[in-house]
């Protein structure tokens, strides 16, 4: 998988991150617009007119009040220049669920929430010794270890941050949120930042994990597959259907690899598919009662790039708006991270801690006694 592996970097790093830059430029902080080669655009949209995909402070999912409003967007300069990126708050307050690839190199990074008509309702900043890197993360999107953790300077009070799933959920619908570029999926346009005041929201489903689909197309003989490339996580992959079977891109790919996974012809009108500006942005997962963070944004993947590997073609709704319907997207799942999330969240006592506390404790205890007698 080594020639993909360059493609998803190159996508979703470099594009991803120049596209932002763009974002930012259109709301004043920066002038300097740097353009990434139209072929390398990890573009996405909607099934209808953007603004219907807005998110706003408040609003309802399944009944959860202000189900989005932890959604986060980040603002962040380094030596390349201004960027823009998204990700979740989560439980506490204190910290933010993001992409590594939005939290390896800054010197500046700025953490907003509410984000309503080009405002923020809150505004938080991060130090660069306060981002912590999945330890295993060298670049590459596809291993699963694009994630990063940010320690806000400040606790966000009045705002529910999320819990974390800890179950494998492919197969599940989610609900995706971030502060990306948008466009209609119909649209062979590429998309843009012309509703950057607001986030946007849509719905999709986990098709099949990276490692899954990997094997099976290693198996088939189309890529060289190493399973120790994709041992530091798991990845979900979903792809953008637009109803037909033309465009489910995975449920094709599945069929010419053994039909080891299932994908259907999607989710209707409520399909959506993440973009450029939305990395690190979370995927979320209902449990009958809230809505877990099971994803985080990751990496987007032309189905024109993937189906001639396959010998298909037609999987591509458009040439120029690169994530439009047939296109696929990956996300870190959060349920292969929870032991380093906890340790950087809420970290265990060392040893000599627990000694110390301990000994304080007997302490105590012969004190009370003492004045017991």
């Amino acid at each position: 998988m080594i020639f993909h592996t360059k493609q998803f970097k190159l996508a979703a790093v470099a594009a991803a991150l120049l596209a932002a830059g763009a974002a930012q430029a259109s709301t004043g902080m920066t002038d300097n617009l740097v353009h990434s080669p139209k072929a390398l655009e990890p573009l996405t949209g909607n099934t209808s007119a953007v603004s219907n995909w807005r998110f706003t402070a408040g609003q309802s999912f399944n009944g959860v009040a202000g189900a989005l409003d932890g959604v986060a967007r980040l603002s962040f300069s380094n030596s390349g220049g201004n960027w823009a990126c998204s990700g979740s708050l989560l439980a506490g307050g204190q910290y933010v669920l993001t992409a590594a690839h939005c939290a390896d190199d800054f010197t500046k990074m700025t953490v907003q929430f509410g984000w309503q008509g080009g405002a923020a309702a809150v505004t938080r900043n991060v130090s660069v010794g306060n981002a912590y890197v999945n330890k295993a993360w060298t670049g590459q999107l596809d291993t699963g270890a694009d994630i990063a953790i940010l320690k806000l300077d400040t606790v966000v009070t009045g705002i529910n941050g999320y819990h974390l799933s800890t179950t494998n959920d492919v197969g599940k619908d989610y609900l995706m949120a971030g502060y990306g570029t948008t466009q209609k999926a119909t649209n062979d346009l590429a998309t843009n930042w012309n509703d950057g005041g607001y986030g946007h929201y849509g719905f999709n489903t986990f098709d099949v994990d990276s490692k899954s689909f990997n094997k099976a197309a290693g198996d088939a003989g189309v890529y060289d597959y190493n399973p120790n490339y994709y041992a530091p996580g798991t990845t979900y992959m979903s792809d953008f259907d637009d109803g037909t079977d033309m465009h489910n891109t995975l449920g094709r790919l599945a069929h010419e690899t053994g039909d080891k996974w299932t994908s259907s012809t999607g989710r209707g009108g409520s399909e959506a598919l993440i973009a450029g500006g939305d990395s690190g942005g979370g995927d979320f997962v209902w449990n009958g009662k809230e809505w877990l963070l099971s994803g985080v944004h990751s990496w987007g993947w032309q189905g024109s790039d993937a189906c001639p590997d396959f010998g298909l073609t037609g999987c591509d709704n458009s040439s120029n708006n690169h994530s439009s319907f047939g296109d696929l997207s990956g996300s870190t799942a959060t349920f292969s991270h929870i032991a380093w999330i906890n340790s950087v969240t809420a970290p265990v006592p060392e040893p000599e801690t627990y000694a110390m506390m301990i000994a304080g404790l007997a302490l105590v205890g012969v004190a009370r006694r003492r004045k017991q007698a």
